[in-house]
């Protein structure tokens, strides 16, 4: 029958290029989109436990599990962290559309290797970025995948399966279920879930559990009762279990001082893996935009980790990452590769540098603020008599103790400019990301930036009528004010932001901390990758695809087109694993 009929809801996400509008990737320092993204995470925490959904889907829904174990061979995508900017969310789902693709082969410069298009994808959390609601999802995530892979009657279906992450749950996962939960479809795809969780058998002895962790809470019982089914009456002890994740708990286990996530997650384990006697053969997740495999390597088994999240939001960082993983369940685990590569990533921190170009509306945030330091301090200095520009044009800086002395006056005379610097150390206090170092006292190292905003504010002060009046030769009062005032927005927001960018490299690079916030701020498109997994006479094989370089993307009629050169390459070779 026609697809209208199987699913008469789709239109209420629509599938026609017509329908959605390619979107920039996010600006996370953009002020508008730090306050609103603020706002939607403080709401979801504070009533996402209160209105959990997973609760009400689970009494009306019937239980179910996913059985494709009559295949003679099975290929599946796994993808996450898509739905940022068009082009690098395109390139992926591009790529997972097509009906062949072509990867170098790992190693090797020259030799490639085919991999047919797979029957099954499943996304690995965070679809939309930055918040979820229906406008989102359809720009960023059901526009770009259905137009990639539009509906065809005369081609199989493909079916779709998701799990939610932080950002899908930022609107109380409302859209995440109407889209993913009810049996829809976006292009050749078609959802086939009935809840946020769910388990695929993929052969006799074989299963994929993908699980919802909702935003680090506990998990909700009528999940656990699930699970709890499914390992007991469907599953036997040694059956294995790819298990899916929307954060890589592990690795933040032994990264993140404060992160709890991975005890939930080990009690999960333990529960249902360890006393139901089943085996975790591989465990995925995304969260962190970049690839990385960690593996333990025993005379009984080798397990992996591995992160994937490269599906298009901005790179994260490899180099901070901890060569080993301690204190897991299964014991420690071992870095093996990362995409890219820990010298690459390096070199890549040094573009936040260019913060002020990056993030201009931050910029002109800071501009202001500084401009509003100068305008208090020239007012204090009128009502005091203190005519602070007329001394420094005219006696330069021979008398540091009496210009010293003018600017703590001035201070006094309008309480404005003192809290405009406590505000400076104060929220770069709070900024500093005290939950990745093991020192409480990093947070010092925020406050000492927060310092440095001042003294640049003063010297800026300092420097700027000394220069008009002694090199530009400027004399008139008021041309002297509306100079300095040019000077200070512009000049000196500019120097705001490398200060920015300054910090957060000082802070990347040498303290291992700041990873969100040094990478997004660059807004990195390149480095995409995902999972293409082959299930065939009881072997898994895992191929990592990674593209180092995005395509960029233009409308045309009713496709999109590149005259990038579109490659992808294996991150590293196939992971293979035997199921018996």
């Amino acid at each position: 029958p026609p697809r209208s009929t199987l699913f008469p809801y789709t239109t209420l996400f629509r599938s026609s290029m017509e329908n959605f509008k390619p979107q920039k990737m996010v600006g996370w320092f953009d002020v508008k989109q730090l306050a609103n993204t603020g706002i939607k995470a403080v709401l979801s925490t504070i009533f996402g436990s209160f209105a959990d959904k997973r609760e009400t889907i689970a009494s009306i829904s019937e239980f179910k599990v996913h059985d494709y174990s009559n295949k003679k061979e099975i290929w599946i995508d796994y993808i996450a962290d898509t739905g940022d900017g068009f082009n690098s969310t395109y390139t992926n789902a591009f790529l997972l559309s097509q009906k062949k693709i072509q990867v170098k082969e790992a190693g090797n410069k020259t030799g490639k290797m085919e991999l047919p298009k797979s029957s099954v994808i499943v996304f690995g959390g965070d679809q939309v970025y930055p918040v979820a609601n229906r406008e989102t999802y359809q720009n960023k995530f059901v526009g770009p995948f259905s137009t990639a892979n539009p509906a065809d009657d005369n081609s199989p279906e493909e079916d779709m399966y998701a799990i939610p992450g932080n950002h899908d749950w930022y609107d109380g996962l409302s859209s995440f279920i109407k889209l993913f939960c009810q049996g829809r479809a976006i292009g050749n795809w078609r959802t086939q879930q009935n809840r946020s969780y769910f388990a695929i058998k993929i052969t006799d002895n074989t299963w994929l559990w993908a699980i919802d962790i909702q935003l680090d809470e506990d998990i909700d019982k009528p999940q656990l009762d699930y699970f709890d089914k499914v390992s007991s009456e469907h599953m036997q002890e040694g059956n294995n279990v790819i298990l899916c994740t929307a954060e890589p708990s592990w690795v933040y286990n032994t990264s993140l001082r404060l992160d709890k996530s991975y005890k939930n997650l080990r009690v999960f384990e333990s529960w249902f893996i360890a006393e139901k006697k089943l085996n975790i053969i591989v465990s995925l997740s995304g969260d962190l935009h970049h690839y990385a495999h960690y593996i333990q390597n025993t005379k009984a088994s080798t397990l992996h980790k591995l992160t994937a999240g490269g599906g298009g939001a901005f790179m994260h960082p490899t180099h901070n990452l901890p060569d080993k993983l301690i204190n897991l369940r299964e014991g420690d685990f071992v870095l093996k590769t990362t995409f890219p590569e820990k010298a690459t990533s390096k070199k890549m921190a040094w573009g936040t540098l260019l913060f002020p170009y990056y993030n201009w509306s931050f910029g002109l945030f800071l501009a202001t603020i500084y401009l509003l330091f100068a305008w208090g301090i020239y007012i204090s200095s009128s009502i005091g008599g203190l005519n602070i520009m007329e001394n420094i044009r005219t006696n330069g800086f021979s008398d540091c103790n009496h210009i010293a002395d003018m600017f703590i006056k001035a201070l006094s005379y309008n309480p404005v400019t003192i809290i405009i610097i406590v505000l400076f150390v104060v929220g770069f206090w709070k900024f500093t990301d005290t939950g990745s170092y093991r020192n409480d006292n990093i947070g010092l190292l925020g406050a000492f930036h927060g310092l440095l905003h001042g003294c640049l504010m003063f010297s800026l002060l300092l420097f700027f009528p000394y220069f008009n009046f002694n090199v530009l030769h400027i004399t008139g009062q008021h041309l002297m004010d509306l100079s300095v005032g040019l000077e200070i927005f512009f000049i000196g927001g500019g120097m705001a932001g490398v200060l920015v960018g300054l910090y957060l490299l000082i802070a990347n690079r040498v303290f291992k901390i700041h990873d969100d916030e040094t990478f997004s701020s660059m807004k990195i498109q390149d480095y995409k990758n995902f999972l293409r997994m082959s299930i065939k006479d009881d072997v898994l094989t895992i191929y990592p695809i990674g593209v180092r370089k995005t395509a960029k993307w233009e409308r045309s009629g009713n496709i999109f087109k590149t005259n990038s050169v579109l490659e992808s390459e294996l991150i590293e070779e196939p992971i293979v694993v035997k199921l018996k």
